[in-house]
């Protein structure tokens, strides 16, 4: 098992080791979803029958158990966060950084039906819950979204974009 892995434990789990993994797989629910989707992008990766067939069976296990959408095609660095792994979209050209966390109800994808072009997330960025990134846009590293949010433009790095007074 890779770094990935292991930093996808840590973070979601303050644990370590194949004991720990264990006990994070049972009693954390953001650590089986990001080990699930790395096992399902990696079946996608292979490009196989069989390796569709899995990826499908494991994408279909995310959605119904957890209530996430996932997208194999989608890609993540790193140490990814999912405090509470309900209700996220993460669309099919999604790019994460390392060490990304996504709160409940995120959704990363497209603006435009007829536009398939995915936001870019860099490195260190948090996504409060229920925000919203569309569109072919990047969000720095260690920028953070705040709860709510609507993000269909850039965010600078290290800049927080939340909803404005009188918006929400």
């Amino acid at each position: 098992m890779g770094a990935g892995w292991r930093g996808d434990l840590m973070v979601n789990s303050s644990r370590t080791g194949r004991k720990g993994a264990i006990q994070a797989w049972i009693r954390n629910p953001g650590f089986a979803v990001v080990t699930l989707a790395r096992a399902m992008q990696r079946w996608h990766a292979r490009g196989t029958p069989l390796g569709k067939v899995i990826s499908a069976l494991i994408w279909w296990h995310i959605v119904r158990r957890y209530g996430c959408y996932i997208s194999p095609a989608a890609r993540f660095g790193s140490a990814l966060r999912l405090p509470h792994p309900v209700g996220i979209v993460i669309g099919d050209d999604v790019r994460l950084g390392d060490n990304v966390t996504l709160y409940q109800h995120v959704t990363l994808g497209r603006r435009n039906a007829a536009l398939a072009s995915y936001p870019m997330v860099g490195d260190g960025v948090t996504v409060y819950a229920g925000a919203v990134l569309v569109g072919p846009i990047t969000i720095g590293e260690g920028a953070v979204i705040g709860a709510n949010a609507v993000v269909a433009s850039d965010v600078a790095p290290g800049r927080i974009a939340r909803v404005r007074s009188g918006d929400a």
